[in-house]
């Protein structure tokens, strides 16, 4: 009997802890319960904005896709990171050269944005016409993007009815594209992958025609090999939560073979330029509503939130400061990206000066929220990472990650407060300490310097991601200068 009430009583008890367990674990993805004190108050880790775009981590706890999906290592992130690089670092050559022409016009549509309820609407179910006749095949290498890591994301709703997607905030490309399936000349697909845009599902849906055929498209390829066979269509598109843009002209991207890059596209926020595919960019297509303004706040942790917004609301959520850099413009610069001059760092108390020999384009550096790491001039990632090897002399060396080349284990150690000045023509921008180092593993026991070597002299040297974190950047096109402030998330 005595070893009856024994079991019972510890039933009891396993019970008691299986319950309160169970009202202490995580609720879902996006949102988790923490106990304050005494007190069951809870907060959710994931709050944001209530108007514009949130900004989140793609593999973060407040992502769409939760945390359903393997994040990357740390390693592969990187590896994905040198693959967009490289990508760039093609196109601008191309540039230079003058390769990569053109053939074939895309129509322009300099459609801006109602509120929601006044928009016009289109018919057509965005059936492909002509197939197969005239098409118009592009060979321009501006549109020869890579998503790379692709780490933060924003939701915008396309076509009629609406349907959000998932795509890259990108402030290197000037492209907006999504996943699509299209009509066969037999059947349409079946509408069963909620991550694919159907231009027929939508009564807003046209196919965008070129001058030389009825199908204005390119290919694309991406870091596996793979490619896709990309066209342009126009549907509305739904940018925050009171605009939509009828006649939005985007790519239209039918995937291959191989891994897509996990989002659903990519929001190409870069500048027009003078390409004939200029009048496709977002800025281009939204700026008699927006006024070719917007700014951006990228979280610094995967569990917080961001922001976009657009026009008026942009100078209210990010009011200026008095801190800007001019954009720079030349015959040498892609005028799709947001380029400025770096003219110096300062790590330390040392001043490392980037101009040389009175050349400008040493200092022209763009701004791209789709790659993570900066890249600098080897002269300038030579004389810094001597003397971040400096400040950093009594913690053991680690071996190099992928592009990082300077790391330390600091396993038993305090993180280091390495501080570092980046001086752009007009404003002088201090780094915390989390941009200014990489940490190379889960457990933070490695870090290290958050800055990687150009691979060669004239590719552009390019401002990652990772030194934007936290900060409020608001790109004014018609002032021509980018504005820089603390940030607000």
């Amino acid at each position: 009997m005595a070893g009856s009430f024994a079991l019972m009583a510890i039933g009891h008890i396993l019970l008691c802890c299986v319950i309160f367990f169970s009202f202490n674990k995580t609720f879902g993805y996006g949102a988790t319960v923490v106990e304050k004190s005494n007190s069951h108050t809870t907060t959710s880790i994931c709050s944001g904005p209530e108007t514009g775009l949130r900004v989140v981590h793609k593999y973060g706890p407040c992502s769409p896709f939760g945390l359903n999906r393997t994040a990357p290592t740390f390693s592969q992130i990187l590896v994905q990171d040198e693959h967009r690089v490289k990508v760039m670092n093609s196109r601008s050559r191309k540039r230079r050269t003058g390769g990569g022409k053109r053939k074939g016009r895309g129509k322009k549509r300099t459609g801006g944005g109602k509120r929601k309820g006044k928009g016009k609407k289109r018919t057509g179910g965005g059936k492909r016409k002509g197939e197969g006749e005239g098409e118009a095949a592009t060979d321009l290498y501006l549109l020869d993007d890579s998503v790379g890591a692709g780490n933060y994301l924003v939701q915008v709703s396309i076509g009629t009815p609406a349907k959000k997607f998932s795509l890259t905030l990108d402030t290197g490309s000037y492209i907006t594209w999504v996943r699509c399936q299209r009509c066969t000349e037999y059947s349409c697909p079946q509408q069963h992958n909620e991550s694919l845009y159907y231009p027929s599902s939508s009564s807003t849906s046209s196919v965008v025609s070129c001058d030389l055929g009825p199908l204005c498209y390119f290919n694309q390829s991406y870091m596996d090999n793979s490619f896709s066979f990309v066209f342009f269509v126009a549907d509305t598109v739904s940018i925050e939560q009171d605009y939509e843009f009828p006649e939005f002209v985007f790519g239209c991207a039918e995937k291959e073979a191989g891994d897509f890059g996990e989002a659903d596209g990519i929001l190409g926020l870069a500048q027009g330029g003078t390409s004939d595919h200029g009048s496709f960019s977002l800025t281009s297509q939204t700026k008699d509503t927006f006024d070719n303004v917007f700014c951006h706040c990228l979280p610094r942790s995967d569990s917080a939130m961001g922001f976009v917004y657009f026009g008026a609301q942009a100078h209210e959520n990010c009011p200026f400061s008095g801190s800007y850099t001019p954009l720079v413009t030349g015959y040498d610069i892609d005028p799709s990206h947001y380029f400025v001059n770096l003219i110096a760092i300062t790590i330390g108390q040392t001043r490392v000066e980037i101009s040389s020999g009175g050349s400008s384009t040493e200092t022209e550096a763009f701004i791209d929220s789709g790659t993570v790491i900066t890249r600098l001039p080897s002269s300038v990632y030579s004389a810094l990472r001597s003397e971040f090897q400096g400040l950093m002399s009594k913690y053991p060396t680690a071996l190099p990650d992928e592009t990082l080349d300077t790391c330390y284990n600091l396993d038993g150690h305090d993180e280091p407060e390495i501080p570092m000045v980046l001086h752009f023509d007009n404003l002088d921008l201090s780094l915390g300490p989390a941009a200014v180092t990489w940490k190379g593993s889960s457990q933070g026991s490695q870090v290290c310097l958050a800055f990687a070597e150009k691979e060669k002299e004239d590719d552009p040297t390019i401002i990652g991601n990772h030194q934007q974190q936290n900060l409020n950047i608001l790109y004014n096109i018609p002032q021509q200068r980018v504005e820089i402030g603390p940030g607000k998330c």
